[in-house]
């Protein structure tokens, strides 16, 4: 038992002289400080990720968006009477409008 309880107190001890080694404990601090509390820290990078992913989202949204203006503003251009009978439920003057759904 004093065997193990020996062993573990030297694993401590070479634990604790590492730590307190000067050029160690100097590089462990900036390693902490650079991960977690840099403005380029790990927690700012992966915020700033995930918002690069939803503007991408956002913007392939968006351009599906405008192809479908684009031909909409076609169709527009090719029958505007068809056009506005058919969204706006417009009519000529003297005209009778059936709608059937």
């Amino acid at each position: 038992m004093s065997n193990s309880g020996d062993r573990l107190f030297f694993y401590v001890r070479k634990i604790a002289q590492l730590l307190l080694n000067k050029y160690i404990l100097a590089m462990t601090i900036f390693v902490v400080w650079l991960l977690f509390f840099d403005k380029n820290s790990i927690i700012t990078q992966w915020s700033l990720r995930q918002s690069i992913h939803q503007l991408e989202d956002e913007k392939a949204y968006l351009h599906k968006e405008i192809e479908l203006t684009k031909e909409i503003k076609k169709d527009l251009s090719q029958n505007r009477e068809k056009y506005a009978r058919e969204k706006f439920f417009m009519k000529k003057p003297g005209e009778r409008v059936f709608i059937i759904e």
